[in-house]
């Protein structure tokens, strides 16, 4: 590690010609040589050496030890003394200076050229530290989230301008305090208020990356997410690096989108009441089906094990089942009679036209599928492609057994009701040939235990040409 420019401070003219051969001798660049630390200061400023060989007694006003004070602090340059004077009292002045090294005259030429390498290794690694160090704390200010450096004892020896913004406390009210003295942390679920490294500690091996609690200050309290890391090699001499996240921004934020996700899923509903409303105007005697179906399918589906998601699917695809029924002329849905052959193949288009109504509308399920094959049998009785088992979906499966059960026990134009035994006897008639036999064990199971529509079928429900009698 040779120095480009070596700086030479030495009164005695023989001393500094000795010097400046045996640095040559060694390999190094010729000196610049001064005889006073006034002229040092000036030499430095026009060369900017890479090392300095420092006499500590000097001609003029300065002797080496305040010259080596003042290079240090205006350029950051290294420097060696060369002295033959080691008194207490000397060797004290010089320390508080930061010198990398001594050399005691008279020197040989193998302990000065040690003395010089080791010099510039020190400093080139302590400017590479130095300049990570400043590059850290930048990294530190400027970021988002509060950071606190806090001590094996519990004192903070750094915060960021985000951490003095989250306490309402200066640089100066924070650092060389104790955490406690300023803040505590309340863990949600914890009733214990934490100092950081005692909070770390407990937690630790949780797998948590990151805590919830309460911040609590002069200023009041705030809710954070806790990022924190236990510096050490043990839990005795730990310190911690503390980071906090202010949540109450994003906690109302999070609460003013749950609010307008719930409004808009509201919306969504009522859009949905308003379509499956809708089909029904154009028929009174359907009043109240598509929602005791869909009632009787939610359960049906929880039971048989289907997710609170699909469930919900479930529901809408049956408020929305029949509407494809607003194609039907009004005379065929309400007909006191048998419907004709050609009549109930006009009612059997509704399952079709409700897909055409509900397949452009891009809803999280397979909503229009489901209306589409909700009169479909498991043996290929059903309408209107004549699906066969696995080919239909579980959805539709389910549906079915629902929309059965409801039909046969409302009224219809052409008949009374037939009574919830029949109804229940039909569906366990067709279990695994008609019907899903899941499907039908649910159903049975809820009516067993006391299931029972929320709206009483007072009125005739619908004339949709089903086979069921």
């Amino acid at each position: 590690m040779t120095p480009r420019s070596i700086l030479l401070v030495e009164d005695e003219p023989v001393v500094a010609f000795d010097v400046a051969h045996r640095l040559q001798l060694l390999g190094y660049p010729a000196p610049s040589t001064v005889p006073s630390g006034e002229e040092a200061l000036r030499a430095a400023a026009a060369l900017r050496p890479d090392i300095v060989l420092m006499d500590i007694m000097l001609e003029g006003e300065m002797d080496g030890i305040e010259t080596a004070a003042l290079l240090h602090d205006r350029f950051d340059v290294p420097v060696i003394y060369l002295t033959g004077l080691m008194e207490p009292s000397l060797l004290e002045r010089a320390k508080i200076t930061g010198p990398f090294g001594y050399v005691v005259k008279p020197f040989d030429d193998r302990e000065l050229h040690i003395c010089i390498e080791m010099a510039l290794y020190k400093h080139a690694a302590e400017r590479e530290r130095t300049e990570r160090e400043q590059l850290f704390a930048a990294t530190l200010r400027s970021i988002r989230e509060a950071v606190m450096i806090i001590d094996r004892q519990g004192v903070i020896t750094f915060c960021n301008p985000a951490a003095q913004e989250l306490l309402h406390l200066s640089a100066a009210q924070l650092e060389q305090r104790m955490f406690a003295s300023v803040a505590s942390l309340m863990v949600e679920g914890d009733a214990t208020a934490s100092d950081p490294r005692r909070l770390v500690l407990r937690h630790a091996g949780t797998g948590r990356r990151s805590l919830n609690a309460i911040l609590q200050h002069a200023s009041g309290h705030c809710p954070v997410e806790i990022s924190a890391t236990v510096t050490g090699d043990s839990p005795d001499r730990a310190g911690t690096v503390l980071v906090l996240r202010d949540m109450t921004t994003r906690r109302r934020d999070k609460a003013s989108l749950t609010k307008a996700l719930d409004e808009l899923q509201r919306v969504f509903e009522q859009t949905v009441m308003a379509l499956a409303v809708t089909s029904e105007k154009r028929d009174p005697y359907t009043a109240g089906h598509q929602q005791r179906v869909a009632r009787l399918a939610c359960a049906i589906a929880a039971r048989t094990g289907m997710d609170v998601h699909r469930c919900q699917g479930i529901r809408m695809a049956g408020l929305l089942h029949d509407i494809g029924k607003i194609y039907v002329p009004s005379e065929i849905l309400t007909k006191p009679a048998t419907l004709s052959a050609i009549e109930q193949n006009i009612m059997r288009t509704h399952p079709r036209v409700g897909f055409d109504i509900l397949k452009g509308v891009d809803f999280p399920w397979p909503v229009a599928q489901t209306v589409l094959q909700h009169h479909e049998r498991l043996d290929g009785s059903g309408y209107p492609l004549g699906l066969c088992k696995d080919d239909i979906l579980p959805e539709s499966r389910v549906l079915a057994v629902a929309d059965v059960v409801e039909a046969m026990f409302s009224h219809r134009p052409y008949r009374p009701s037939l009574g919830l035994t029949h109804a229940l006897d039909e569906i366990r008639t067709g279990a695994g040939t008609l019907y899903c036999a899941d499907a039908v064990r649910a159903c049975l199971e809820l009516f067993d235990e006391g299931f029972a529509f929320d709206t009483p079928a007072e009125h005739p429900a619908d004339n949709d040409g089903d086979l069921t009698p």
